[in-house]
């Protein structure tokens, strides 16, 4: 009896030590394989919100120098720059602007590139009688084109992005000057201040100048070339700098997207970039991956601790507790998408139209989305593909609703969302932006060139209306925008706003 106790001790022991180191193994793997994915969604979603805050910022400023290149004060003092109260009308005229935009400054050159009149006409350090025909903005503008550069100061000696329009005669559309707006990267760098992690931006040769940590400034992201040094020093872009590469110990790809690199303070980053084609800049966002071993690092203890104590129990123990936690987040949170449920939704959207109902809040409006050809995306790529899409959209959602807001996963690939609304058009501002946002959504994998879209139903809460009321008419006018060609909605109030 005592030998075979100990022999199904001593085999215990053997499968235990054939399984842990397997089991430690395994745990790490997919612990850090699961924390390195997740990141990488992180970071794609950080890449797309500073892409698209940097694009909205910069558009304004191409926008603003048009605006600048066609005012009368800029035509009249090309026209007639001797004349001293034309000069002070356009020097008054690009101070003022600039006081409104808050740019570092704003100014005109004639066709032989000196500075007739700035914003900064008034400081000792200003531009007027300066010229800069050599700079390359200038030389684009010139011909036609829109110029922009990023460029030091030969005057200000500051970093900053320049932006330039010709300025055309209106009598007979020729080229008579050039109009240019300067940026410095101080504003520019507000736009990512209250991000939490690393970011760059370098223009067309790799140079970075746009960066969160400042000793990255003026570094290359890959050799560079004597003929484009050169060409560099020509226009004057950054001085004397010597552009010394961006010190990196190691890189690979890790998922085809993302890249994992260790930098000079031996911190491994998970990267990934993008492309802003309209201004040959590229972007790069770097997120370190020291939680993800943090994970890793817990996981293993946990899986050793598990092991050595009396390891299916605990096992079944923590399947249990796994089991209890998400049956009660299953109650209030779809599994899936982290959206509300439909029972958490009756109830909540019950209870808003009786605080309406007894004058404590202004109204409510009721969205029903549905994901266009879904049963496509089933069908060719399989139901795990369906999944990743209704986590995008899920994710989606849940960025675009506000505070108050419910977004709620109504059933299959349909959508609901509770919006709190002040004014009758407030539900459907939310929808288009909802369904522009789809459209805009970017997948991995098989999916990768999926494009989706969806269509919606904006019901709005009239007097003694219950929940069935308003789900019945949102579904009516879903099915209506179905029936009518897809990727748009309808709205029974705001019948200003019916396609996206």
């Amino acid at each position: 009896m005592i030998f075979r106790q100990r022999h199904h001790y001593l085999f215990i022991l053997l499968i235990f030590g054939i399984l842990a180191p397997l089991l430690l193994w395994a745990s790490a793997h997919f612990t850090r394989q699961h924390g390195l994915t997740e990141l990488a969604e992180e970071t794609e979603n950080d890449l797309m919100i500073f892409t698209r805050k940097l694009e909205d910022y910069l558009t304004g400023y191409d926008r603003l120098v048009g605006s600048v290149a066609a005012s009368r004060q800029v035509g009249a003092l090309l026209r007639n720059s001797r004349d001293k109260k034309i000069v002070s009308a356009a020097n008054t005229y690009l101070q003022t602007l600039n006081e409104e935009v808050r740019a570092s400054a704003i100014y005109v050159m004639n066709l032989d590139g000196n500075t007739l009149a700035a914003s900064n006409w008034q400081v000792e350090k200003t531009f007027v009688g300066k010229n800069y025909g050599f700079r390359y903005y200038f030389q684009r503008a010139a011909k036609g084109l829109m110029g922009r550069e990023v460029a030091v100061g030969t005057t200000s000696g500051v970093l900053g992005y320049y932006v330039a329009r010709p300025v055309l005669d209106p009598g007979s559309d020729q080229i008579i000057g050039v109009a240019v707006i300067k940026v410095t990267l101080d504003e520019l760098g507000l736009l990512f201040s209250d991000l939490d992690l690393r970011l760059l931006v370098a223009d067309r040769d790799g140079v970075i100048f746009l960066t969160s940590e400042s000793t990255w400034r003026l570094k290359s992201l890959r050799p560079i070339t004597a003929t484009k040094i050169d060409k560099i020093r020509r226009f004057k872009r950054y001085a004397d700098s010597l552009f010394t590469l961006l010190p990196m110990r190691g890189e690979r790809y890790w998922d085809g997207v993302s890249k994992l690199v260790v930098h000079d303070d031996g911190v491994e980053y998970l990267t990934q970039a993008t492309l802003l084609p309209s201004r040959g800049w590229e972007m790069h966002v770097f997120k370190p991956t020291q939680e993800v071993d943090e994970h890793v690092y817990f996981s293993v203890t946990a899986s050793l601790m598990l092991s050595a104590l009396l390891f299916l129990t605990a096992l079944y123990m923590n399947q249990r507790y796994r089991y209890l936690k998400d049956l009660k987040a299953a109650a209030i949170h779809d599994f899936l998408t982290g959206l509300y449920t439909r029972r958490y939704m009756e109830d909540a959207a019950n209870a808003q139209i009786s605080r309406i109902d007894r004058g404590q809040v202004n109204t409510i409006s009721v969205a029903m989305i549905d994901i266009d050809h879904f049963k496509q995306v089933n069908d060719e790529f399989g139901h795990r593909a369906g999944d990743q899409v209704l986590r995008a959209v899920g994710k989606a959602i849940a960025s675009e609703v506000r505070q108050g807001d419910i977004p709620v996963r109504y059933g299959g690939e349909e959508f609901l969302v509770i919006i709190n609304a002040c004014n009758e058009c407030d539900a459907a501002h939310l929808v288009h932006r909802i369904l522009e946002r789809l459209k805009s959504l970017h997948f991995r994998g098989p999916i990768r060139k999926l494009k989706i879209t969806a269509s919606a139903g904006v019901a709005h809460y009239r007097k003694e209306d219950t929940l069935e009321d308003l789900l019945q008419r949102a579904d009516e006018l879903l099915y209506r925008a179905k029936e009518d060609g897809r990727d748009r909605y309808y709205d029974d109030e705001c019948k200003k706003l019916e396609t996206p």
